[in-house]
């Protein structure tokens, strides 16, 4: 009878302690941590936030939901993966389907940085090597071939029912920075940077990589007379 409260106590506090760690909160990510988890050549995106607040009636919140697939657009794999899966992909060209997303990418789609960061990713041979591997597993074929069944097949139609996407396209129509895009090619200061990138042999430095990974190095050729020995050997 004496060990029964032992007992009962002891079931109360492992009780008490799992329910403590489940409703115990993650670790909040620091800018510290994020940085260290995000790797060094990714893209940060600073340009396309900048160009997404040009628009009207938009907040960081609105951009933070895009980005993952405005990442499509700049990561091979990321892109592979989109395509793989009908539900992400429709949910894509919802995203894409919408003026404050198509003034980003046109701004975006001419600036060198953008440029550089194709040039990375286009010659990454493991990022080439996972895009393709997506396309090699058969799941990603049954999915497509039961996507018609799936009703967020079907998003982007709904969502041209909503008044929300015409008040969209009716804010950037009323916008000038919406046009901006369009007569950017008339203002001769903006093909300086972009020659500039195109003359300078560093912006094509991941192809000469790649090529170099390519090819066979060719092992030094030996002169056919000996070495001569070292006063180690000479003793």
């Amino acid at each position: 009878m004496k060990t029964l409260p032992k007992t009962t106590l002891w079931l109360l506090v492992t009780a008490l302690s799992a329910v403590l760690i489940t409703l115990t909160p993650a670790r909040a990510e620091t800018p510290d941590t994020k940085s260290e988890a995000q790797p060094s050549g990714e893209h940060k995106f600073e340009l396309a936030k900048q160009y997404h607040a040009e628009c009207k009636h938009v907040s960081e919140a609105d951009f933070e939901a895009i980005r993952p697939y405005l990442k499509a657009f700049t990561d091979a794999e990321v892109m592979a993966d989109m395509m793989a899966d009908p539900i992400k992909f429709s949910k894509l060209i919802q995203v894409v389907n919408d003026p404050r997303t198509m003034h980003v990418m046109m701004k975006c789609s001419t600036e060198p940085v953008m440029w550089d960061t194709w040039m990375r990713g286009l010659t990454d041979p493991v990022k080439l090597m996972n895009a393709a591997t997506r396309f090699m597993n058969p799941m990603m074929y049954f999915n497509w071939a039961m996507a018609p069944m799936n009703p967020q097949m079907y998003a982007p139609m709904f969502a041209m029912m909503n008044p929300q996407y015409y008040t969209n396209w009716m804010n950037a129509a009323m916008n000038p920075a919406f046009y901006q895009p369009m007569f950017a090619f008339a203002d001769p200061n903006w093909y300086t940077p972009r020659l500039n990138w195109m003359m300078n042999p560093n912006s094509f430095q991941p192809i000469y990589n790649l090529f170099g990974a390519a090819l066979p190095q060719a092992a030094p050729a030996s002169s056919g007379t000996a070495a001569p020995a070292s006063s180690e050997t000479k003793k």
